[in-house]
């Protein structure tokens, strides 16, 4: 990377010191005519046999393919029927990937989606990060849906590709359609066995107007015809990885760029009284220091030397509300909110199990710290950010240096690590920020204990489990009550504290109540977020209930989910992997 810095500094843009976006031209459609007809048949290397036989007009889009003298054909080098794929005369496929890579394979599993319908060839397949932008619909990365969310956007684009090069080769062989197939980059004619690659078809299928191309009309593929879904195939991001080309957002080097570290108030809510930064500034490699929203930021050479300028800095912080909240008094409030909330449960009879349960607030603590780098022009942004929310992060860009959403170009980086913390946008406010200040490119980094001490937490829960058991050992009622702790920002819809209370288990008497206590800690997504404090309660719940029944807890959750043969399979996977029955080595 320093070397390709070297050769490209001065004469290239930020953006290409990272990998180059490649921009999709949208032409005037215009209506065919005789000439643009056999223009394309000449193009794609064919002959212009027998008008196409369908039941709308394709022709008309990408009929302009290039600057030529009159009476010349210029051959288009691509094929680009929307923002998801293209098509190179090389037969080379390019897919854009609008998910974020946060190590969950989605450059490679939602590029499959699309290559399968569009019967690519894999080893041809390249697989582009797409840039932020409203175009990709919705790319916010959570809640594990990314395949859910994309499978059939993504197998609608291969397929509607995969039709325009089947009329395209339809109208090359002047046959119709329904008597070619595709396979692996390629249309075949069946009765004659001929075969046009792909490649050789972009001519052609530039002069169709894929928007002429319906769902009615588009054709996905059965699961049983699936060759690609399903299969086991490389990472498209492996390589890089192993080798070291791979860019996270810590890897970004840009001409001219400067670091930068910010110094935050540790009392949430605190804010800036003074600085004297005189010893700051004399701290080698240090090149400026300056307030800012967050804090105050060192910016310098290298990130070594913004961490030294910023342990040199006088700071003097203004506590706050805050100042006297601990840890002792978020659990005393959760404790008091579960027992208001219990004291209106119904009562169990019989023999009862009770249990509390507490989880504490978690930080994300990815393996990548926050980072970001911005570069803040007169007329236009450019930010590299690892972001699970790439619009966000756009619109933030947008907002705080001053220009329209169209002057702001957001690359989305690989990332080593979100959990949900990069949905947050904070830490790209601080580098488009800092940017503007110093009219220079800059990354912001932050160390560990930044991280830790300014994350958008996991909430904490206090949660109370009762039941009481039949006979055999069974739970009659089951009652459960929560109280977590969430954040008080306006920007954030905090989830239900029982999520993930109304477990699958058989009971005959449910009852579930919870409440939300609002906090200036700040919480966000994390993973599974409440999920994970219910979840964790519950299942430790039925194996108290297990040792109290007298029964082995595999065998009570297999008689719980009696009416629930998907999870009660769940259940034999795990005891069979775990090895459950058979006896613990000595000792264990």
């Amino acid at each position: 990377m320093d070397e390709q810095m070297k050769q490209s500094e001065g004469d290239r843009q930020p953006s290409s010191i990272i990998e180059e976006q490649e921009s999709q031209e949208h032409p005037q459609k215009h209506t065919i005519n005789r000439r643009h007809f056999l223009i394309g048949a000449v193009i794609a290397g064919g002959v212009a046999g027998t008008a196409l036989v369908i039941g709308f007009n394709v022709f008309g889009r990408h009929g302009k393919t290039g600057t030529a003298a009159p009476g010349s054909i210029t051959r288009p080098n691509s094929f680009a029927p929307d923002v998801w794929v293209r098509l190179d005369a090389d037969n080379t496929v390019t897919i854009q990937v609008a998910r974020s890579e946060v190590g969950q394979g989605v450059l490679t599993s939602l590029a499959m989606l699309l290559a399968e319908e569009l019967d690519a060839d894999w080893s041809k397949v390249r697989v582009e990060q797409a840039l932020a932008d409203r175009q990709f619909g919705d790319q916010k990365t959570d809640g594990s849906s990314s395949i859910s969310d994309s499978f059939y956007t993504m197998r609608s684009a291969g397929a509607k590709a995969r039709t325009l090069l089947v009329l395209a080769a339809a109208h090359v062989w002047g046959v119709d359609q329904s008597t070619c197939r595709t396979e692996k980059g390629a249309v075949f004619h069946t009765p004659s066995g001929r075969r046009l690659p792909y490649g050789d078809l972009i001519g052609v299928a530039s002069t169709l107007d894929p928007s002429s191309v319906s769902l009615a009309v588009v054709k996905l593929k059965q699961t049983e015809q699936f060759t690609l879904i399903g299969t086991r195939v490389p990472r498209v991001d492996t390589p890089q990885k192993i080798d070291g080309s791979a860019i996270f957002g810590l890897d970004v080097r840009l001409p001219g760029m400067r670091y930068a570290i910010i110094a935050r108030c540790p009392i949430l809510g605190g804010t800036l009284k003074h600085v004297d930064s005189t010893r700051a500034s004399a701290v080698p490699g240090v090149l400026q220091v300056l307030q800012i929203e967050s804090g105050v930021a060192v910016v310098a050479e290298n990130t070594w030397a913004a961490i030294q300028g910023r342990q040199a800095l006088n700071l003097t912080w203004n506590a706050g509300p805050n100042m006297h909240l601990d840890s002792a008094l978020l659990r005393e409030q959760l404790a008091v909110e579960v027992q208001n909330l219990a004291s209106r449960s119904p009562l169990s009879s019989g023999k009862t199990v009770e249990a509390v349960y507490e989880t504490p607030f978690l930080a994300h603590a990815a393996m990548e710290p926050m980072n970001c780098t911005a570069y803040v022009q007169t007329n236009h942004c450019e930010v590299w950010a690892p972001t699970q929310h790439p619009q966000a992060a756009r619109q933030v860009a947008s907002t705080v240096s001053g220009l329209p959403i169209e002057a702001v170009t957001l690359h989305v980086t690989l990332i080593g690590g979100g959990f949900g913390r990069r949905v947050e946008t904070d830490f790209v406010v601080e580098a488009v920020q800092i940017s503007s200040a110093i009219d220079a490119p800059v990354k912001v980094v932050w160390t560990r204990e930044d991280d830790l001490e300014h994350d958008f937490y996991r909430p904490a829960s206090y949660q109370q489990l009762s039941a009481s058991l039949t006979a055999q050992g069974l739970p009659h009622t089951w009652t459960h009550i929560a109280a977590t702790q969430d954040t008080d920002r306006d920007d954030h819809q905090a989830q239900p504290a029982t999520d993930g209370a109304d477990m699958p288990y058989n009971s005959a008497i449910k009852h579930f109540n919870g409440s939300q206590i609002s906090s200036s800690v700040p919480a966000g997504i994390w993973r599974s977020s409440n999920y994970s404090n219910t979840i964790f309660a519950v299942e430790s719940f039925v194996d108290e209930i297990a040792a109290a029944g007298g029964i082995d807890p595999y065998r009570l959750r297999m008689q719980l989910l009696s009416n629930n043969p998907r999870l009660q399979g769940v259940v034999q996977l795990a005891a069979s992997k775990a090895g459950w029955g058979t006896s613990l080595p000595a000792g264990w």
